[in-house]
């Protein structure tokens, strides 16, 4: 006579001491798949959700994306570069923190700037006035 699972899975856990051991077992179960996961991801594992940029915006900055009106110099994500607004230095050695290149659009370039330049910087680059000199 075949004992169905449900009727099986009862008749194990009728009693109170046998609950509590059926739990503990479960909760190691899951503790060790838990410690399998945590340990298969190394300290050099990066995990990446949308961007793939290597870097992270640094504390007291923010990011500021503006398209190239003209011709960029060859920057990548990492480079730094001088901030031109006006025919003036605004902002020396900032770091380039995207650069995205789409098919028939001008080239995006986003950069961290500092919290307190932030919104010069984005005023002037929707006025396009922003210039970049790759900095060697």
């Amino acid at each position: 006579m075949r004992i169905k699972l449900i009727d099986q899975w009862h008749t194990l856990c009728r009693d109170a001491s046998r609950q509590r051991v059926v739990i503990i077992l479960l909760s190691i179960l899951s503790a060790l798949f838990y410690l399998v996961t945590a340990l298969s991801f190394s300290p050099d594992t990066q995990v990446t959700a949308v961007q793939d940029s290597r870097y992270e915006i640094p504390f007291g900055f923010r990011a500021v994306a503006m398209q190239s009106a003209g011709p960029l110099p060859e920057i990548q994500v990492g480079d730094y570069v001088d901030v031109i607004i006006d025919s003036a230095i605004s902002l020396e050695r900032v770091l380039v923190f995207d650069v995205i290149d789409l098919p028939n659009r001008q080239t995006t370039v986003v950069l961290a700037v500092p919290m307190t330049e932030v919104a010069m910087v984005a005023n002037a680059a929707s006025l396009g006035v922003v210039s970049l000199v790759l900095v060697g």
